[in-house]
């Protein structure tokens, strides 16, 4: 057999000289501003930190809606067991009132969400699209808790 020879160019001391240049064309200010400051154009440090909060807050409500959507699965999947030796209706009835603080806390966070993300519309200091962003999570978490609690009042029917 015979081997493929492979061609390759050491390009390394192009690439330093290079850098090299554009170093030294850049003139470096130990009092100007970062280039992370550079790089946020009409942002400011507590617009960025406003918008972390709301992804934050909008995170953790999204992880609480999935937690108490697999709650109600369990919960439905006990209220499906029709067992007269192993009736599950003390569990049932936990869960349920763990599932119904859970949708409670839940609803009062998208609502102080909602009051956020009215906030930062109405200051001005964030562009169109992360407002529609922002309005369009908001929305979404809505509709999510909303099925939630059409499939909790579901199964509690179904006992």
């Amino acid at each position: 057999m015979r081997s493929a020879q492979s061609s390759y160019r050491d390009r390394t001391q192009e690439f330093e000289s290079i850098a090299e240049r554009l170093k030294k064309s850049i003139p470096a200010s130990t009092n100007g501003p970062s280039i992370a400051a550079v790089s946020q154009p009409n942002g400011s440090k507590s617009t960025l930190s406003a918008q972390s909060e709301f992804n934050k807050r909008a995170s953790k409500i999204g992880f609480g809606i999935h937690q108490t959507s697999q709650k109600l699965a369990k919960l439905a999947k006990l209220a499906k067991r029709t067992s007269v030796f192993d009736d599950p209706t003390l569990e049932i009835q936990e869960l349920t009132a763990v599932i119904k603080q859970d949708i409670t806390a839940l609803n009062a966070a998208v609502l102080d969400l909602q009051l956020l993300c009215n906030t930062q519309n109405e200051s001005g200091s964030i562009s169109t699209d992360t407002t529609s962003h922002s309005t369009t999570v908001v929305d979404n978490l809505k509709n999510r808790l909303m099925t939630a609690t059409k499939e909790f009042k579901e199964v509690l029917t179904m006992r």
